[in-house]
């Protein structure tokens, strides 16, 4: 049996910053392998930082915030009230939903109710009133392969999210004032009605901030 390939040998960083208590330390290494090492002042390195430049590019329609950290994306949209096309096992239904705010973060996404659109970070967020939605806004995906936020990617997700899950019993608890064991229930009476009624939104305790 021939011996396995030996992983290749770490590659050396080309600039470090060391911080100690007293002094910070910079590391630079050519391509030739020779270092240099010197101390920086940190007014410096706060200055050379503040240099940094991060763009947005074109944003979607209603966004609420954005922030980009490493690779990551974060994005908060959103979306005044309207009717979805949903699934419930073989049945289609057409409901209305109040406005809400759709939260991307890399793959992971969010979704909370709200009365009107935010104005601050004051604003109340509540339980959106669907299944398959944890009590933190958390999105279940289950087999949905949802995209990777970016502004092109949000409003897919939304639509990949309402049309394409098969909304089930999971997490569909505590979403509704009448009908605080099954949600899916009050989908049942909203079908092809123009509105949701506000007075079923559950608070979930927190604020726009929270997500900020």
């Amino acid at each position: 049996m021939s011996n396995p390939t030996p992983p290749p040998p770490p590659q050396r960083p080309r600039l470090r910053l060391d911080f100690f208590d007293t002094a910070v330390i910079l590391s630079r290494w050519e391509e030739n392998g020779q270092s240099t090492t010197y101390p920086v002042a940190v007014q410096d390195v706060v200055s050379a930082c503040t240099e940094i430049q991060l763009g947005s590019g074109f944003l979607p329609p209603n966004t609420l915030f954005w922030k980009q950290q490493a690779n990551k994306t974060t994005l908060g949209i959103y979306v005044p009230g309207k009717r979805w096309q949903v699934r419930i096992g073989k049945k289609r239904l057409h409901i209305p939903m109040p406005p809400l705010v759709f939260v991307g973060n890399g793959r992971a996404y969010s979704l909370f109710a709200v009365k009107k659109r935010p104005s601050d970070g004051h604003t109340p967020l509540y339980h959106v009133p669907c299944p398959n939605v944890f009590g933190n806004g958390g999105i279940c995906q289950g087999d949905t392969p949802f995209p990777a936020c970016s502004a092109k990617n949000m409003a897919k997700a939304l639509k990949m999210f309402w049309e394409d899950s098969l909304f089930n019993g999971h997490l569909s608890h505590g979403k509704s004032k009448t009908h605080a064991k099954d949600v899916r229930k009050l989908w049942q009476n909203l079908d092809g009605r123009k509105r949701f009624p506000l007075t079923e939104l559950i608070p979930a305790q927190r604020t726009l901030q929270s997500l900020l």
